[in-house]
């Protein structure tokens, strides 16, 4: 079992995104954002699932998942491998809700709460740093590179408005 680190926290925190990939009956690979992570403490992470009916059922069938987390700016992160459990109207379930809802001061539906024993942790480094020096000056070119790509996106928005279906359209 790993424990999380300080940087692994911090880089959590400051994503709360990660990716959650799991394995479908069939083999195939499933990749699914979840906007919820949070370190539940020192050896497990934990996600609320609120829309990710085929994450759940992968992880029914196969309980072994890993979690891809990156800070944007400086390109640090973490690949999460290990067991998963999902949990339902338990103290788990209480707690993790209960967290994630102060903390955004708003409440989803949530299905479930899947909670991953970090089994093993890689740090992700990225090929960037192969013509940048430093972290800060890995963060002060991607702010200058974020700022042209929300302009950009805030054009497309204004010409093609998004309209999501409900989630509670996605499935139990």
């Amino acid at each position: 079992m790993v424990t999380l680190t300080e940087d692994m926290r911090a880089v959590i925190q400051s994503a709360h995104l990660c990716f959650a990939a799991t394995v479908t009956r069939g083999g195939h690979p499933n990749l699914s954002p979840k906007g919820t992570i949070r370190v539940w403490d020192d050896h497990q992470l934990f996600f609320l699932d609120i829309a990710s009916p085929t994450t759940r059922e992968n992880l029914r069938h196969n309980p072994y998942m890993e979690l891809n987390v990156v800070e944007h700016l400086s390109r640090r992160g973490y690949r999460f491998f290990g067991r998963a459990e999902l949990h339902h109207a338990d103290p788990v379930f209480d707690e993790a809700r209960r967290r994630v809802f102060a903390e955004e001061k708003t409440e989803y539906p949530v299905k479930h709460v899947v909670l991953l024993e970090v089994e093993r942790a890689d740090a992700l480094i990225s090929p960037g740093y192969l013509h940048i020096q430093s972290e800060a000056e890995m963060r002060r070119m991607w702010k200058e590179r974020r700022a042209t790509l929300d302009r950009e996106f805030d054009h497309h928005a204004s010409k093609f408005p998004f309209r999501p279906i409900g989630i509670a359209d996605r499935g139990p």
